[in-house]
C-alpha cells in the first residue's frame, strides 16, 4: 500500500501544482496534515485517491474548520496519526531555527501516545523531514506551495510486507 503525505498547501483555490498529481500517481489513499486554506484542495485529492485531513491553524474556513484536530487511520494493519502539528509548548524554542525535532516529536507522540500508531504524520513547519522517535515513524511531508527555503515537497508512506517506510518526493 503507497499513501500520499501532503500538508501546508495554503492554496486559496482547488488547482493544486500538477507536480503534485505526478507524486501521487498510483497512491492508495492521501494523508493531507493541515492547512489546506481551501477546502477545494480537498476535491482536487480526492480525484487522485480518498483522502482523510486534519484541520490546520491557518484553516479558518467552515469546511476546513470541521475537520478534526487530529485523527487515526488504519491502513494495511498499521495505525497512522494524523495531527497539523501546531499548538507544541514553547513555540518560540521549539520552532525557531534550527528546529527543536526532539521537542517537536515529543509533543506530537505526547497527543496519540494512547492511540499507539506506528507513524505520526504532521505539518505546520514546511520542513520535509522523516525520523523515528520512541519506535514511531515521524514524518513531515514539508509544504507542496510554501516549502522551507523554496524547497517544495510531499512525502509517500509505504507498508509492505508489515514494514513502513517513508520517502520525501521533491517537487519540480
Amino acid at each position: 500500500m503507497i499513501i500520499g503525505l501532503i500538508s501546508d498547501t495554503h492554496l486559496s483555490g482547488a488547482v493544486l501544482p500538477g507536480a503534485v498529481h505526478q507524486a501521487f500517481q498510483g497512491v492508495d489513499m492521501i494523508l493531507h496534515a493541515g492547512d489546506l486554506v481551501a477546502p477545494g484542495v480537498l476535491d482536487a485529492l480526492a480525484e487522485i485517491a480518498p483522502v482523510t485531513a486534519v484541520h490546520g491553524n491557518m484553516d479558518v474556513a467552515a469546511a476546513c474548520v470541521a475537520l478534526p484536530d487530529r485523527t487515526v487511520v488504519e491502513a494495511a494493519g498499521k495505525r497512522i496519526g494524523l495531527i497539523h502539528g501546531h499548538g507544541v509548548p514553547q513555540p518560540e524554542r521549539v520552532l525557531r531555527e534550527p528546529l527543536d525535532f526532539e521537542a517537536l516529536h515529543r509533543y506530537l507522540w505526547d497527543q496519540f501516545e494512547k492511540d499507539a500508531p506506528d507513524c505520526i504524520v504532521y505539518g505546520h513547519t514546511h520542513h520535509a523531514h522523516i525520523a523515528a522517535f520512541r519506535g514511531v515513524l515521524m514524518v513531515n511531508p514539508g509544504s507542496a506551495t510554501r516549502g522551507h527555503a523554496g524547497h517544495l515537497s510531499v512525502g509517500r508512506l509505504t507498508i509492505e510486507g508489515g514494514q513502513l517506510s517513508a520517502e520525501i518526493v521533491p517537487l519540480v
